[in-house]
């Protein structure tokens, strides 16, 4: 294969846009080795530096996982992906952990203006719309709104869902060959729901943080818009930028 077709920028960006069409299209898994670089470097018919600066940024930005003496990894979700690089509420004095997440129900619905414009589907496009709660040590912290476009995800069931053995995200990529790569996420107060503050355990209007995210997948097209309505008052958001 020869990158220097693609559009556009450096030649090891277009050995990125190679490599991520591999990965989107499944011809490399998720948790699978991928060929040595001398290997992709032959197939691409660019230089082992020009590969490997290509690689080290994938690897930056944790599509891809160098394992010491083993070689490098497709990254695959997991409960400690989902920790470090997704999950953002931390106990104002205390470490991260992991959250208990519980289902609050896993509805059909229509998408609305925000729904349509963050998923890039049609106003009224079929949608699936999930709520859970999700506590640190007993007490419920944030609610997570979820919503998912029908048409992409159209064998999902309820059962399958609640039932997942892993995390969300992984659920996608396990079952539909869906990969969340990245996220964009905006955060702002506002005034807790009736519907969010039962769950919280606030009365209704009492502050709350939300944070609306928008997962990608590995051709940049949107997968999940999730709203997370957080309780702040013993809990904050964290981010470490590497």
């Amino acid at each position: 294969m020869n990158v220097n077709s693609l559009d556009g920028g450096p030649l090891y960006k277009g050995v990125q846009r190679a490599l991520m069409e591999q990965l989107a299209s499944g011809d490399l898994k998720p948790g699978q080795l991928i060929p040595s670089e001398r290997q992709l470097a032959t197939e691409y018919n660019v230089s082992i530096g020009t590969l490997r600066k290509a690689i080290d940024e994938l690897v930056e930005n944790r599509i891809l996982i160098r394992q010491q003496g083993k070689g490098t990894f497709v990254a695959s979700h997991d409960r400690e992906r989902l920790l470090f690089y997704f999950f953002h509420i931390v106990p104002q004095t205390g470490v991260k952990s992991y959250p208990l997440v519980e289902s609050v129900f896993f509805h059909k619905a229509v998408a609305d203006a925000e729904v349509a414009s963050r998923l890039k589907i049609a106003v009224g496009a079929p949608t699936f719309h999930v709520r859970n709660k999700l506590s640190l040590v007993g007490e419920v912290v944030s609610v997570d709104d979820i919503t998912i476009d029908q048409a992409r995800f159209s064998t999902l069931s309820p059962a399958q869902f609640k039932g997942r053995p892993n995390t969300i995200y992984n659920l996608y990529q396990e079952a539909f060959g869906v990969t969340v790569v990245r996220t964009d996420e905006r955060l702002r107060a506002e005034a807790a729901s009736t519907d969010h503050a039962k769950l919280l355990k606030l009365k209704p209007g009492m502050p709350v943080l939300t944070i609306r995210r928008t997962a990608f997948d590995m051709r940049n097209e949107p997968v999940e818009l999730r709203i997370s309505t957080v309780n702040t008052e013993a809990h904050e958001y964290f981010a470490e930028l590497l």
